[in-house]
């Protein structure tokens, strides 16, 4: 009967002492009575911690917009597109005139490569041909531009498109019948092109080549007579240089 009382309290000590050795003793530790699980929330920094550290915020680069406004000056090589074909040749036109807006803005002020040209201008053009007289013609005109740009100080490359609407306002024709029953006043069209700038203080400077492809014919098509048809479509190389200002 002694011996086993022993026995009991000898298996009871030895309990004690196995459940005394999972006490690993790391701060932090969570105790069980099978296993020990470690806090590791416990060992990760806290949001106070993280706001106290230094961090390296770069500023956001602002792109401002640009205001524009510019004289420019010009000298065209004009021909005609003629359907049915009468072998027309290229003139050169001088005296080209007119005052140019351009609006370079920023996207979400991030890109600031973009921008609006709205152009009005007195131009010259007009064609030699084979078979119908040689004429020029002063036409008034409107164009809306878009443009795309890229900078290299104190440089600056273009590129530009757009719509043109214009009146044809005087002829080479003598006296009276300036204007026939054959002829076309209204023109209409595509201009693009492309140029490069040069940036100094307040000013810029343009140099810019564009292509002018009319929509609107010279004459209307009973030019000949109601049977058969010619179109004249104003086809011309546009040279100019604009001086800008900026606003």
């Amino acid at each position: 009967m002694k011996q086993r009382f022993l026995y009991i309290i000898v298996l009871l000590m030895a309990s004690c002492l196995g459940l005394r050795a999972q006490d690993d003793g790391r701060p932090g530790a969570v105790q069980d009575t099978v296993f020990t699980i470690p806090d590791y929330n416990a060992e990760l920094p806290s949001g106070a911690d993280i706001l106290k550290q230094d961090i390296d915020v770069k500023p956001v680069k602002k792109y401002h917009s640009t205001h524009m406004i510019g004289v420019r000056y010009g000298v065209n090589l004009a021909t005609a597109q003629f359907s049915p074909d009468v072998l027309p040749g290229y003139v050169w036109c001088l005296n080209n005139y007119g005052i140019v807006y351009t609006y370079y803005n920023n996207l979400w002020d991030m890109l600031d490569n973009f921008g609006t040209q709205a152009i009005v201008r007195l131009n010259r053009e007009g064609f030699t041909a084979e078979y119908v007289p040689d004429m020029k013609y002063t036409v008034a005109e409107a164009e809306l531009m878009a443009n795309f740009r890229f900078n290299m100080k104190p440089f600056r490359l273009f590129i530009s498109g757009g719509p043109y609407a214009g009146y044809r306002l005087d002829n080479d024709r003598e006296g009276d019948d300036k204007w026939l029953r054959y002829d076309n006043r209204f023109d209409y069209g595509l201009v693009f092109g492309g140029g490069v700038g040069i940036m100094f203080g307040p000013m810029e400077f343009h140099l810019e080549t564009n292509y002018k492809w009319g929509l609107s014919s010279y004459y209307h098509t009973f030019y000949y007579s109601d049977e058969y048809w010619l179109f004249a479509y104003p086809r011309i190389f546009m040279f100019s240089g604009t001086l800008y200002f900026k606003f």
